[in-house]
């Protein structure tokens, strides 16, 4: 497992090919990670252990539920919009691995320290929510006004990035790690 001192290229880390149509999809991948966890551990191939991507998944979904307390400056947010914002809700493509968040988008940064476990729960509360009937219809603080839809497509491409850079640990499931690709992908 990657030590956390030092940065891995996330562009060409290994890690599992996902990619989810639905908040179900999501939850039963979780389900299989949670399984993993209490029976033996998980690993991650990027710089974030698997609490820091639970949590760092869950903050995109507090964001878009209650609003983010930044966006990047209008000029920015208008060229990403024109940009950005077809590929990242029209596009069956992935997003790519990679990106470094801006220390501005510091409330998307993961906890330092997060139990996986904890992670994992702040994660599925957010989920439940969207589940539960809650819309997410804050603007996005790099592309602006998103419909709900539109904030689910991205939320299904970010969790299948960054859900990608965990599996079982080794010693727990060699063939739940067998479609692990070496293909770029993401930044978790």
């Amino acid at each position: 497992m990657p030590s956390t001192t030092h940065s891995v290229d996330t562009k060409s880390a290994p890690k599992r090919s996902l990619q989810f149509a639905s908040l179900d999809e999501v939850s039963a991948d979780l389900d299989g990670l949670e399984a993993a966890m209490h029976a033996g551990g998980l690993e991650h191939t990027g710089n974030w252990t698997p609490g820091q991507i639970f949590d760092h998944l869950a903050r995109f979904f507090i964001g878009a539920l209650d609003g983010f307390d930044r966006s990047a400056p209008a000029p920015v947010r208008f060229i990403a919009r024109m940009l950005l914002k077809d590929r990242a809700t029209a596009s069956d493509e992935p997003f790519p691995a990679g990106f470094k968040l801006p220390k501005s988008a510091s409330a998307l940064f993961p906890q330092p320290g997060i139990s996986d476990a904890d992670g994992l729960e702040k994660l599925r509360l957010q989920i439940a929510r969207v589940e539960g009937g809650e819309r997410m219809e804050h603007p996005s603080p790099l592309i602006g006004k998103l419909e709900h839809e539109e904030w689910l497509i991205m939320q299904l491409k970010h969790c299948a990035l960054h859900l990608g850079f965990v599996r079982p640990a080794a010693h727990h499931d060699s063939a739940a790690n067998d479609d692990l690709a070496t293909e770029p992908q993401a930044g978790a």
